[in-house]
């Protein structure tokens, strides 16, 4: 028997002390006596797995006691039962295995030292991975959670959905990136990676006997014989109960109806007749099902609530044979019995045990309580599967009026309104879901369960979840790829990795469906390996189009274009996206259609397509308002926003984020309020404003601290160093420049820490701390180099030149600027065109030639102009200010007072205490110093920390 933990361990809404020997419910003590509790102590030792009678009794009550044991266990367990509120017949946490003894099935998390339970599978290695129905469930290895990248609370939904930009991307970053750690954490985290696969094989070295023990069914759809429009809803209903019904016990493996539906719809096949041979074959690539099921149904008479014939063919999928046929007959009013009948005839035909009680009772609970219900809840779900998650949520919040107490129903509801972008009430109604789901079979309360914590982000909740219903499940390729899609929201990408590896060790059919590609790619997206990323949706792309899944093919074709897209391939991301928006358009998937819109946006934008980014992103802006998908319009506001301010046209830019910023605070979406309000600061400080900047990221910051998201947090923090540096309180803006370095070294981001570096490296020079900025600045000039960033590293080498201006190294400051000038993508933006005309004009100003100041007073006119014409306000003062120090310079001290009073008033009122300060000071004394303004907070290309629908 393992060692007992000796921690806090929880489970659901209950906290067991086992320390302290005291069980709370949400914080308040349960009365319970120390046998029951002992009980429960050693059951959560083991949680998923079968402790026998005779383990209870040996720990117990000891060899020399006399006791009637039968009598007293029954006794505690019904004393442990009633603390916890759990029920024999239909159990949330303690299930009773009949002769043998009991399981504690529900998901627990442990504090302290209890280091086991379902969230530390890997701690125990197990020879033999068989299958749970045996002797309990097995152990599935996972990665150690504390090594790898981290999530930070970034991204809910896999690859395939829109993104958002924060000002100034590129594009580098398409999902939320999940940062990578240093090389001695990688190093280890490999290690730990290359061990959990070397336990993955011994495990999957003993299961796939049993893997391959379960038949697989797959129901593909009734006909409507009697064409009556009003009685469609029973041709989602009645394969959704005969899916649930073959299911039960878990003898076969029914494939889930979603993928059905999907698979049917690609290949266009018929519903509701038998296959030829080929079109099996063809079912049984794409689904991996043994069995098929295709029928009919049929109203006799026209009288409502007539009587009903269901007629089925079971055939195998290898050899086009009919196994079996089906004949039932019944009411609409007693649809539950009708399906039961057939469900049991085809069970047996396929050589399954019948339902129990329990076992039926737990499918009947499944359906909602009334004929309307079931009809809103079946025809909500059809709407679900075509993508009209606006119908469906109107028809499944009648179908939860209808019946309240539904928990399926809560849970798709929960899911129409994750679609419409609705996250506050998607986890309301996923909560009530779980609240009502105790009646329920074990998988489908933990798929509801699951389900909640992926609407309310709890990623690794959710992993843990899943993990917990693929160990029973081994088999189930879903559960496997749901798992690791969780691993890798969370953060945690080599652990997907590793369950990957186990995914493709399944039999053969179900191993070489292209989602475990789609899956792997982005996991390595997660890590930042976009060779990686493309090697997997290459792979994805030949096996969907191979087996003609089309929709697969389209999110293959998006995740190649985003691939292609960050190794600086922009015609092949540009091609692949066109591509796949014609695919999801044909599927009628038109937020997959938005999705490659959006991508060849953001490939247009980083070609320097600033029009064609825009009107791509107003595509998928119209497509997602035709969907209502109000994540996605709030997202391609963003995005508009983005273009807008890289073609300096600000004020418009401000328009496309503060609509971007209604939606996201009416949706409740914390992270995009975050995203955009950091954006509109931004804004903010290029028209001179810097109060209302620092207003804008301090409430951006706020929220990112509460979300645990560090990477933007530390966003928010350069962007405050840089407004109070506006405002001239330079010690408090060195202090938000630290942080942010600080947290970006720590995370991993040397893009972003090299960036920050730069707006420390202008601070520095305003305290006359020369050569530390040159060293900063050279220092980021390398490292954006040696990544190929050459728009960071034109600003980089600008600052460098401006520190060795401050130096009095003339030549040296012309030959960096003449570099900076030189690099691709120094121009192209207007902002860091006016920041490198800036400073080349304070170069020449101060060579002492006459042709160069000349040059220097015509190439700050311009930036006059220029900036006072599109609103940058910062660039004009900064200009003008230089302007008046060459006035100085050349004896016309009369023209630079006026200027400078003008300049110092203009300031002052703005609260740009700093320039104002410039100007009050050479009033004065007409100093001679070349220090300068820092570029824009924009100009130095951040990674798109993006939030993802």
């Amino acid at each position: 028997m393992p060692d007992q933990p000796d921690g806090r361990v929880r489970f659901g809404v209950f906290e067991a002390d086992l320390r302290g020997v005291e069980l709370r419910k949400q914080g308040r003590p349960v009365k319970i006596q120390s046998q029951p509790f002992q009980i429960l102590s050693i059951l959560l030792e083991n949680p998923g797995e079968l402790v026998s009678r005779e383990d209870l009794r040996q720990r117990l009550w000891p060899a020399d006691t006399f006791v009637d044991f039968d009598r007293s266990l029954n006794k505690a367990m019904n004393k442990l039962r009633t603390a916890l509120g759990d029920s024999a017949d239909n159990p949330r946490f303690i299930e009773t295995v009949p002769r043998h003894g009991y399981r504690f099935i529900a998901p627990v998390s442990v504090d302290g030292n209890a280091s086991r339970g379902l969230q530390a599978f890997q701690t125990t290695p197990s020879p033999a991975f068989t299958h749970p129905s045996a002797d309990g469930s097995p152990p599935l290895p996972q990665a150690d959670e504390g090594l790898g990248a981290r999530a930070g609370g970034e991204g809910k939904f896999p690859f395939g959905l829109s993104a958002a930009l924060p000002r100034g991307a590129s594009g580098s970053s398409f999902r939320p990136r999940l940062w990578r750690t240093t090389a001695l954490i990688l190093a280890g985290a490999f290690a730990v990676s290359m061990a959990v696969l070397v336990r993955m094989r011994v495990a999957l070295h003993g299961s796939l006997k049993s893997i391959a023990s379960r038949r697989s069914v797959a129901v593909l759809g009734f006909r409507n014989l009697s064409g009556r429009r009003d009685e469609e809803w029973l041709a989602t209903a009645l394969p959704d109960w005969l899916t649930t019904e073959l299911a039960a016990g878990d003898q076969l493996r029914a494939v889930p109806q979603q993928s059905v539906e999907r698979t049917m719809s690609e290949l266009a096949l018929p519903e509701g007749v038998g296959l030829a041979k080929d079109s099996l074959a063809r079912i049984r690539k794409n689904l991996g099902a043994d069995e098929a099921i295709a029928g009919s149904y049929a109203i006799l008479g026209k009288e409502p609530n007539g009587e009903i014939r269901l007629d089925l063919d079971l055939q195998n999928t290898a050899t086009g044979e009919i196994l079996s046929t089906v004949t039932e007959t019944g009411t609409e009013a007693d649809l539950f019995d009708l399906v039961s009948r057939a469900g049991a005839q085809l069970r047996a035909s396929l050589g399954a045990r019948a339902v129990t009680a329990e076992e039926a009772a737990q499918v009947k609970a499944t359906l909602p309580s009334n004929q309307d219900a079931v009809r809103f809840y079946s025809e909500g779900l059809a709407k679900l599967r075509v993508f009209d998650a606006l119908g469906a949520r109107d028809t499944l919040r009648e179908a939860v009026e209808a019946d309240p107490d539904n928990a399926l129903a809560h849970s798709a509801l929960a899911a129409a309104w994750a679609a419409l972008g609705y996250d506050r009430k998607a986890e309301e109604e996923a909560g009530n879901a779980v609240r009502l789901s105790s009646g329920l079979a074990r998988d489908q309360r933990l798929l509801i369960e699951a389900r909640y914590c992926e609407v309310s982000a709890q990623w690794r909740k959710a992993a843990t979840v899943y993990r917990t219903l693929y160990s029973f499940s081994p088999d189930n390729l879903d559960y496997g790829l749901a798992l690791a899609a969780d691993q890798t929201r969370e953060g945690n990408g080599r652990a997907a990795l590793a369950t990957i590896q186990l995914l493709r060790q399944l039999p053969s059919a179900p191993r070489n469906d292209p989602r475990i590609d789609l899956c792997e790619g982005n996991a390595a997206e997660s890590l930042g390996d976009f060779k990686h990323v493309a090697a997997a949706a290459a792979a994805a792309a030949a096996k969907a189009q191979s087996a003609g899944a089309s929709l697969l093919l389209a999110r293959a074709l998006n995740m190649q274009a985003w691939a292609y897209m960050n190794q600086g391939d922009l015609a092949a991301a540009s091609q692949r996206s066109t591509r796949a928006g014609k695919l999801f358009v044909t599927a009628g998937d038109l937020a997959g259609a938005a999705n490659s819109a959006t991508i060849g946006a953001i490939a247009a934008q980083q070609h320097g397509d600033l029009q064609g980014a825009r009107r791509m992103f107003a595509q998928g802006l119209a497509l997602y308002e035709r969907i209502g998908d109000w994540d996605g319009v709030a997202t391609e506001h963003n995005n508009l926003g983005v273009v807008l301010d890289g073609a300096a046209d600000l004020l418009l830019a401000r328009k496309e984020f503060e609509q971007s910023l209604a939606t996201y605070r009416e949706l409740g979406h914390r992270d995009g309020v975050a995203l955009t309000e950091s954006n509109l600061a931004g804004i903010s400080l290029e028209l001179g404003d810097p109060l209302q900047a620092e207003k804008e990221y301090r409430q951006s910051l706020r929220i990112c601290r509460e979300l645990g998201n560090r990477s933007k947090a530390a966003g928010d923090l350069a962007g405050l160093g840089r407004a109070l540096r506006a405002e001239g309180k330079l010690k408090d803006a060195n202090r938000y420049l630290t942080q942010a370095i600080e947290i970006y070294n720590a995370i991993g981001d040397r893009e972003s820490a090299s960036s920050t570096r730069v707006d420390m490296a202008n601070l520095l020079l305003e305290q006359r701390q020369a050569a530390r900025a040159g060293s900063l600045a050279r220092s980021a000039a390398e490292e954006f180099r040696r990544e190929n960033v050459p728009g960071n590293e034109s600003l980089a080498c600008a600052v460098l030149a401006r520190a060795f201006l401050e130096q009095g190294r003339i030549s040296e400051a012309r030959s960096v600027m003449e570099r900076a000038q030189a690099l691709p993508e120094a121009s192209r933006n207007p902002s860091v065109a006016l920041y490198l005309a800036l400073t080349a004009a304070r170069i020449d100003s101060a060579s002492g030639d006459s042709v160069d100041t000349a040059n220097a007073v015509t190439s700050l006119r311009g930036v006059v102009s220029e900036a006072a014409k599109n609103g940058f306000v910062i660039s004009d003062l900064e200009a003008r200010l230089a302007l008046s120090r060459i006035e100085i310079s050349s004896g016309d001290a009369a023209s630079a007072r006026a200027g400078l009073e003008a300049l110092q008033r203009d300031a002052a009122d703005r609260g740009l205490g700093l320039i104002a300060r410039k100007a009050a000071a050479m009033l004065v004394s007409n100093p001679a110093s070349n220090s300068s303004f820092p570029p824009p907070s924009h100009l130095l290309r951040k990674p798109a920390s993006s939030s993802s629908i």
